[in-house]
This record gives C-alpha cells, sequence and structure tokens, in this order.
C-alpha cells in the first residue's frame, strides 16, 4: 500500500517463524487529533481518509486505541467543544482511549457530557475523582478484554498536567508509577496477557514508565506530536504522531515467559488514500455547520478596532493592546507580547457587535497562547527584535500587555530601546518574568529566537488557541472599549 512505511523494532521479528506463539492480534493507534478534515493544506490527515485505511487495515479485527487530546483546540471545537470528534471516533470504532489535557479545556462538565456520548471506553487510572475514587467524569480504572484469544489489560496514564487546564476542583491526580505498578500487577493476576498503557505524557515520563514498571508490556503514549519510538527496559514505547498525518498498525505476539513481540507499522495518511464516502458526509455536514456557527455574535465594541497593516505594525493599537490583554489574562503572566503580524485583514471594526467569524479573520493561523519564563534582558532583546525592522513595516512588531516600551526608529536595528517598565516599574535585566506569546513566536518566528529555549509555563502542547482566548475575553468583557494609552511610545 502507498504511504507506508514499515518499521522494524525487534530483531526477533527476524525470525517470527521459529517462536512458538501462544497468541496474536492487531492494534490501530493514533493519538492527538484535533481536526476532522484534512490538514497541511488539505495534504494529509482527515477522518474520511482514516476511516477508509481503517477498513483496509481489518477495521474492528483491530483493538483500535487513543491516547488523548481531542476535544481542543481547533476552530471547530470552538463551537462544538469537541463533540464532533466523539461523533468521528464513534463512527472510526474505537474501542478504548485515555484523557490527554485538552480533554478538560472547556470544564469537567463538558469533558463528562463528551464521555456519555462515547460507544468507546474511556480509562482513566490516575486520575480521579476525590470523592469516590473512581475513574474522573465517568472513565474506568482500567480494562480487561478478550480480544482474539488473548487476555489484554488497558490502563490510562498521565503526567501532572492538570495546572494547565480545566479539570475542576474534584480532579485527584496520583503518581503514575506507583498506580500503574499497582495496576498492572493486579492486571497481570487476573490473567491478562499482555498490559498495554495508554499514556499521555511527556515522553522522558514514559520511559521512567517503562524503566520502573517491567508488568507493562506495551506503551502507546500520546502528548509529543512528532512520531517517535523507544525500547526502555524491553517494553515498547509508541506514539504515532498528531492529527492523523499518520496512523499507526502494531501486531503484537504473545510467548509464554516472555515479553510480547511487537512488530509496528507506520502509515502515512495523505491524498493517495480515497476518502470514505459515509465519513466524509459527516466531516462537511460539521463544516457547514461550523461557517453557519461563526457568525454567532460574541460582544460589542463600543470603539473602532483598528486592526490596519500599517498601525498594527508600525504603532501601538488598541486591537493589540486587546489581543495582548486577553493573552496576559489567560496565561496569568506578568506581561504579553504579540506580533503585530499575526493581527490580519487590514480593516477596522465596529463601533457595533463583534463575531466569531471577525476574530477568527483577525487571527486566522491558528496559533495557541503558550508562556515563557525569561529574565529581563531576554525580554528586552525581543522588544530590540519587534521594533528592528519597524521601517520596513514586519509583522515582528510588537504588541503588549503590561509593559510600556519607548524607542527610537532612527537608531541602529538592535539599539533602538531606551526605555522598559513591567507592570510600572523599570525592567529589571535580572528579574524573572513570565511572558504570554503565541507558539509562532515560541518557535523563533518573526526573529524572536530567544524564545525557543525558554522554559515553558504553559507549553504549545497545553495552549489554547488565540483566537479562542480573545474570544472568551471579549466574551467576559463586553462591550469592550479599548484605547490607545502609551504601551509604545515612539521617540524621534
Amino acid at each position: 500500500m502507498e504511504g507506508m512505511k514499515r518499521i522494524g523494532i525487534f530483531l526477533a521479528a527476524l525470525v517470527l517463524g521459529a517462536l512458538a506463539f501462544a497468541g496474536e492480534f492487531s492494534i490501530i493507534h493514533f493519538n492527538d487529533v484535533y481536526e476532522i478534515q484534512p490538514v497541511k493544506k488539505g495534504k494529509y490527515g482527515g477522518a474520511a481518509r482514516v476511516a477508509t485505511l481503517i477498513k483496509e487495515l481489518g477495521g474492528q479485527e483491530n483493538l483500535i486505541l487513543f491516547s488523548g487530546d481531542a476535544f481542543s483546540p481547533s476552530i471547530m471545537s470552538s463551537v462544538f467543544k469537541g463533540k464532533q470528534m466523539v461523533d468521528v471516533f464513534n463512527r472510526l470504532g474505537l474501542d478504548y482511549a485515555t484523557f490527554g489535557n485538552h480533554e478538560f479545556d472547556f470544564g469537567p462538565e463538558v469533558a463528562a457530557q463528551r464521555v456519555k456520548e462515547s460507544k468507546f471506553t474511556w480509562i482513566s487510572t490516575n486520575l480521579v475523582d476525590k470523592r469516590t475514587g473512581e475513574g474522573y467524569v465517568g472513565a474506568v480504572r482500567w480494562a480487561l478484554v478478550d480480544w482474539n484469544g488473548v487476555k489484554v489489560g488497558l490502563l490510562g496514564l498521565i503526567d501532572n498536567w492538570l495546572e494547565l487546564t480545566s479539570p475542576g476542583p474534584n480532579a485527584q491526580y496520583l503518581d503514575f508509577i506507583e498506580t500503574g505498578r499497582k495496576y498492572a500487577r493486579m492486571l497481570k493476576e487476573k490473567g491478562a496477557e499482555v498490559v498495554i498503557a495508554l499514556t499521555h505524557m511527556d515522553m522522558v515520563n514514559d520511559e521512567k514508565l517503562a524503566a520502573s514498571v517491567p508488568e507493562i508490556d506495551l506503551i502507546l503514549g500520546g502528548h509529543d506530536h512528532a512520531p517517535m519510538w523507544k525500547v526502555v527496559n524491553g517494553t515498547l514505547i509508541w506514539k504515532t504522531g498528531a492529527d492523523w498525518v499518520w496512523l499507526g498498525h502494531l501486531k503484537v505476539y504473545t510467548i509464554p515467559g516472555l515479553k510480547p513481540v511487537v512488530i509496528p507499522t507506520e502509515y502515512v495518511v495523505d491524498s493517495k488514500i480515497p476518502e470514505d464516502p459515509e465519513m466524509a458526509k459527516v466531516v462537511a455536514e460539521y463544516a457547514a455547520a461550523l461557517d453557519k456557527a461563526m457568525n454567532q455574535v460574541i460582544g460589542e465594541t463600543k470603539v473602532p478596532l483598528d486592526a490596519r497593516r500599517k498601525v498594527v505594525r508600525r504603532q501601538e493599537s488598541n486591537i493589540g493592546d486587546l489581543i495582548a490583554d486577553a493573552m496576559r489574562d489567560y496565561a496569568k503572566a506578568d506581561c504579553a507580547i504579540q506580533n503585530g503580524g499575526g493581527i490580519r485583514t487590514d480593516q477596522i471594526y465596529g463601533p457595533g457587535k463583534l463575531t466569531k467569524k471577525d476574530i477568527f479573520a483577525i487571527l486566522p493561523f491558528g496559533n495557541v497562547v503558550i508562556s515563557v519564563k525569561i529574565d529581563g534582558k531576554t525580554l528586552k532583546a525581543a522588544l530590540e527584535n519587534g521594533v528592528s525592522q519597524w521601517e520596513r513595516t514586519k509583522g515582528r512588531f510588537p504588541q503588549v500587555s503590561g509593559i510600556k516600551y519607548v524607542f527610537d526608529p532612527n537608531r541602529p536595528a538592535g539599539k533602538r530601546i531606551l526605555e522598559v517598565y513591567v507592570n510600572g516599574k523599570p525592567l529589571d535585566p535580572n528579574k524573572t518574568y513570565v511572558c504570554a506569546i503565541n507558539d509562532y513566536m515560541g518557535r523563533g518566528g518573526d526573529g524572536y529566537t530567544m524564545f525557543k529555549n525558554a522554559p515553558r509555563v504553559i507549553d504549545e502542547r497545553s495552549g489554547t488557541l488565540l483566537a479562542q482566548v480573545v474570544i472568551d475575553y471579549i466574551k467576559a468583557h463586553s462591550p469592550v472599549a479599548p484605547k490607545v494609552e502609551g504601551r509604545i511610545v515612539i521617540k524621534k
């Protein structure tokens, strides 16, 4: 099949015919799926292509597993709050899933509703309801299933990302190693021939789990968005990658008294795979409903919001202030910086009503809000970068919140910033500040390379869509009336 990349993990795969297997079964795995439509300009992913590929791989003959993050963030989820993902997963025949941090972006009540709508089972081993000790929002703590004659135990384990989302006051986190060990041993005692941990955590913690809990035979992870694998302590750790750009297919062979042999295959989901007609219809219906919902009024502005290119890339803009304020408020940060080039449309909005469509037009790039720890010297360097190409009206120009800066565009680039204040106090070059930015800047975009390796408070995998952050802020503060207030002073 085209688009297939075969990866052999164990040398034992070379001598499969010589081994005496007790049983075998197949798994389809995916993680971190935010879009039901194709991504990367339509070249990859898409639920309709995945539906075709799953059918070609044997459909429900496979144990279909998901390792978290689906309900957010995406433009579609800003309207349907993840309902579209559950609908699609149900139709794909998903069997078991564990929670990712984005399952709780809309709060525990929405997460619980999505669990109720799921025809598959959510497993939450170390995220529990502190009132009952049960799996959170309707999930089970573990599962034991007979699959193709093999008894398979399943766990759902996370690391402690609760502060980066909104799980509610009843969420209780338990140590993933201690809890994983306890329940893996229990499953073995109940007769599990293979124990699989569905995880949603950093690879380094997956490695710790594999090293500490040998009773776990296979770790199928999420949270990391790139496809990756490792073998630790004889246990395969496999992550398929985000947004259905890839699909994992793993064959598991059990051997009495030994670790099972796992042979994974990674499929690239590209435009060469035809769309399943029934799933394509479902996706199209959601796309049409999204288009209609985008006209929903979210609030109003009492003043014109100036998103003109010549303003947001050259001077303080009231819409730049509004966006940066929303970022700072969301991240509970000391300050915020938004590159002017991320503010689009080159139009003035209002006074009057504002719709979701307006905000997604103004902020169209699908960026998420993150926050970083930086010292004052680095913050000044970021501002220097932002004004370094002022005369060329470049997109790196910094709109800010919690910051006042004075610059002279006639001075050489890199020496233009004259004064900086953070929350009314002069910048301390040695003090650590938490600064909200977007993930494009966090990757070093628009010359903000000083942010690339800065420690994250809210990282790229945990942040909320910038447009959604602004929408929520407008809803909470409507009617809005931001005004230019001297955050940016141009000295000539």
